[in-house]
């Protein structure tokens, strides 16, 4: 098992993989599973991009874990929580309209007989869920929107 430390805006991550050439990757961060695709990178790259500096001011770090890129609305950015992995959503712990705050419990998932909650990456307001209890959903897979 390899182990990595990972800063992403200031705040530290541990990222245990137990096997790095299973695709997709599991990756357990701080102790929570996700799964990451992992691709190589282009030949027409020769270096790697610079790495920018950070911002002066404190930033809340979002938890690793696979979410849509943020689209531009009239209110704030809306991101779309995704499925790390396969599995049955077994509760939602939000509706629709509710503020949520960074690192909330939105639902949890049931795969291979263990529950893995699903964790909002940032604080807004759920915008809308794709979901339903009992749905079985594939990797990837729109959980909800939340909205900043």
């Amino acid at each position: 098992m390899s182990v990595y430390y990972v800063t992403i805006r200031g705040k530290q991550y541990t990222v245990e993989v137990p096997d790095v050439r299973a695709r997709p990757v599991r990756a357990i961060v701080d102790g929570e599973v996700v799964e990451v695709d992992v691709a190589p990178a282009p030949a027409a790259a020769a270096a790697p991009a610079p790495i920018p500096t950070p911002s002066p001011a404190p930033v809340a770090a979002p938890p690793v874990q696979p979410v849509a890129a943020p689209v531009a609305s009239l209110s704030g950015v809306v991101e779309e929580i995704k499925a790390p992995l396969p599995g049955t959503v077994v509760s939602i712990g939000v509706s629709v309209g509710e503020s949520v705050t960074h690192g909330q419990e939105l639902c949890v998932l049931e795969a291979m007989k263990m529950n893995n909650p699903i964790r909002a990456n940032q604080a807004g307001v759920i915008r809308e869920i794709f979901v339903t209890v009992g749905q079985q959903v594939q990797h990837g897979a729109p959980l909800m929107a939340i909205e900043a």
